[in-house]
């Protein structure tokens, strides 16, 4: 539908097959009755016929688009183009009638036309012959203007959701990066024996989030090899963690969009481990059954309570989830005494 030229073109064309039907139809009864010919004849003569008569059509049909379109800037308001229009139409009314008598029946049929130049129904044939194409084409063009302008909104609107998903991403990824530096940096300041096995985790951990989060969707088994990744991290760094991962996955071949589990996970880090003066634990749940995907998260918490840049970061994700997955999800956050829970159901067989 954006190749307008193209589209103007079949219309005419078959228009002028349309046409030429019509006008054979109607000389074919006309001319046997005037002058002797065979039917090859009558369609030659039907064939110029309708050429001469595109004359008036054609032009008729363009200008009007013009109008309506606002391409003559001095013809602006509505009323000014109604006035427009009906003189545009009148010129060509006039224009078909002198063609019609004077060229077509006189020179080509070389007979006389049984009424005068600017007879009555000559006028109102004239303005059905007009009048029929020119707004067939109009609504045809017109109603190919809104499918393009609706096209148009949905690229808009799409390279608008995506440009929002980059940077909601680009939010987390960098705070993720910081604080998985700054493990390193401890754990070297101890000389400890662990820092080269996080540093290849590290290593693999950021090949993924550079090379995979540029993806819409990736595997279900892929995004929990690196959620398996990231906790090994954490463990080296924090001794004393308890952590249970749990995942029952039916279908490894179904995607997900890539890093969003990983921001819960890690939020369920920063805080549990860092707020938490005894016991810290934290719990990771990720089931796959028949396409509905559950996904639970939970950590101990102490006494000082959740700062803002948690609401902001829950605010971030939930806003990257309406984005993906609006109307097919659930999320449903539990803040109690001692403990956080984050729980997110998609459907990812609705997909």
């Amino acid at each position: 539908m954006r190749n307008k030229f193209k589209i103007h073109i079949i219309f005419w064309v078959v228009y002028f097959l349309y046409a030429t039907y019509a006008e054979f139809a109607y000389l074919d009864t006309y001319l046997s009755a005037h002058i002797h010919i065979d039917w090859v004849g009558v369609l030659g003569y039907a064939i110029v016929s309708v050429l001469v008569f595109l004359i008036s059509i054609v032009p008729c049909y363009y200008i009007l688009l013009a109008i309506l379109d606002g391409k003559f800037k001095k013809i602006s308001t509505l009323f000014f183009k109604i006035i427009a229009s009906v003189i545009v139409v009148a010129i060509f009314v006039i224009t078909f009638r002198l063609l019609c008598h004077y060229l077509v029946y006189s020179r080509l049929y070389e007979v006389e036309e049984d009424i005068d130049a600017f007879n009555l129904f000559g006028i109102f044939n004239a303005l059905m012959n007009i009048g029929y194409p020119t707004s067939l084409a109009l609504g045809f063009e017109k109603f190919r203007q809104q499918l393009v302008i609706k096209d148009e909104m949905n690229e808009l609107k799409t390279e608008k959701l995506k440009s929002e998903m980059k940077f909601l991403k680009a939010q987390i990824n960098p705070h993720f990066l910081f604080n998985t530096l700054n493990n390193i940096y401890g754990l070297s300041l101890k000389k400890s024996d662990d820092a080269p096995e996080i540093i290849m985790k590290l290593s693999k951990i950021m090949r993924y989030s550079i090379f995979e989060s540029a993806k819409e969707f990736v595997s279900i088994e892929d995004e929990i090899e690196n959620i398996k990744d990231y906790i090994e991290i954490q463990r080296i760094r924090y001794k004393d963690l308890v952590v249970q991962f749990e995942s029952n996955i039916d279908d490894f071949s179904k995607e997900i969009s890539p890093l969003i589990l990983l921001q819960f996970i890690e939020n369920a880090f920063k805080y549990g481990t860092s707020e938490t003066t005894e016991k810290p634990l934290i719990v990771i749940k990720v089931l796959l059954i028949k396409g509905i995907f559950h996904f639970e998260v939970t950590n101990s918490k102490g006494e000082l309570p959740q700062t803002n840049s948690t609401k902001i970061g829950l605010k971030n994700l939930e806003r990257q989830l309406d984005l993906l997955y609006k109307d097919r999800y659930e999320l449903i956050v539990d803040n109690l005494d001692t403990i956080f829970t984050v729980k997110l159901t998609i459907f990812l067989n609705n997909e």
